[in-house]
């Protein structure tokens, strides 16, 4: 990747000074919002921070040619480092009678397909489903459009995708400890797991002498399968020079996904396998089950209510939001000492999201508190 091509990733200074903090650079001072001076052992750099600031651009090179130095390499290796420390990255590789050069017809194809099953997979992320059709959030059409694709390689066809992980912070001071979660992953990370949590779990159905049991599929589209991430790699195992479709991740490293897939390989065989699955899931509607971690804002209960009710404030899309709850006596006791307790609680439902309605989670099931995490403020020096 050339400096240019990391420049058009939005690389912004919060990533660098995220980067340099991880590599054990301190802040020693601060000129209000335009800079801040990081230093480590004899290295001394200034990061600019102010975009609309007159020279930012000078100080953004003159900031790369110092950490060049002191690191011992260039500025499209500085931009390389910090890119991959805040990024995942999805590598698709079509192989077959590919050299080169691909078939404008393939090519197209095979863009079209990572397009598609980076917006399925985004789809999944916000509630998982067996089939979207055209109900498709604005979220992961945003998403789909947000990724940046890298150049491919000599020798091969790979179509790198970059998603690039937002530092976020809270609009409201009492929603920072769901920033600072450990269990809270940024959308662009859940929709990246749900790519390869969803690949492999294809993978799986498909890639055996035996169908797929009606349960399995339906039970699959918890971690992301969907009819249109099918569809999109069926569409490209279809093609007449693409053989198979290799899938590899680079997770970032300033957010490590322990136990994550790293590689999955899809086989041209296993096309009409593929598509099986996708209308089984485009028959029967399914809503799969998901995991909030969030804290209990409000409690309400009358004396002869069978059920409790509850709000719980949660992080979806990137965004602290009210989302209401109906808890049995035991899990509504739970919920009470957490809210006494200022504790964290998980809950595993189906999420609901209707127009212009608060979200909704029902079936509730493994309501608890996590352990570790509670509501008492953060003595981080550097934030």
């Amino acid at each position: 990747m050339t400096t240019q091509d990391l420049s058009a990733q939005s690389i912004v200074p919060e990533d660098v000074t995220e980067w340099l903090r991880a590599l054990g650079w301190t802040r020693d001072g601060r000129l209000g919002d335009i800079a801040q001076s990081w230093r480590r052992g004899e290295s001394q750099v200034l990061v600019p921070t102010l975009g609309s600031s007159p020279d930012f651009a000078l100080r953004w090179s003159e900031m790369l040619t110092r950490l060049s130095r002191a690191l011992g390499t260039d500025a499209a290796g500085v931009l390389l480092a910090v890119a991959k420390a805040g990024s995942d990255i999805a590598e698709f590789r079509a192989s077959g009678q590919i050299d080169d050069t691909l078939p404008l017809g393939d090519a197209s194809t095979l863009i079209d397909s990572v397009r598609r099953a980076i917006q399925a997979s985004a789809n999944s992320a916000l509630q998982p489903r067996s089939y979207f059709g055209h109900s498709v959030p604005d979220a992961a059409r945003l998403h789909a459009s947000g990724v940046r694709m890298a150049q491919t390689r000599h020798g091969s066809y790979i179509v790198p995708v970059i998603s690039r992980l937002p530092i976020l912070k809270p609009e409201d001071a009492e929603d920072a400890v769901l920033f600072q979660d450990v269990e809270y992953q940024p959308f662009a990370r859940r929709a990246m797991l749900k790519l390869a949590e969803g690949l492999s779990a294809l993978r799986e159905l498909t890639h055996s002498s035996s169908a797929p049991a009606p349960s399995r599929i339906t039970e699959a589209v918890g971690v992301g399968v969907s009819s249109e991430l099918c569809e999109a790699v069926a569409n490209t195992l279809d093609t007449s020079s693409i053989a198979d479709l290799q899938v590899a991740f680079t997770w970032a490293d300033r957010l490590p996904a322990h136990q994550a897939p790293l590689s999955i390989t899809l086989a041209g065989e296993a096309s009409g396998a593929i598509r099986q699955v996708g209308e089984v899931l485009k028959g029967s509607p399914v809503i799969g089950r998901q995991t909030i971690v969030g804290y209990v804002k409000r409690l309400d209960r009358g004396e002869e209510d069978e059920v409790g009710r509850v709000t719980l404030r949660a992080l979806d899309n990137d965004k602290a939001r009210n989302i209401s709850l109906e808890l049995n006596d035991a899990d509504y006791h739970v919920a009470g000492v957490a809210n006494t307790d200022r504790r964290i609680v998980s809950a595993t439902g189906v999420l609901h999201r209707e127009p212009g309605r608060a979200l909704r989670f029902s079936e509730v099931s493994d309501f608890r508190l996590v352990e570790q995490l509670s509501l008492a403020p953060s003595n981080d020096p550097a934030t």
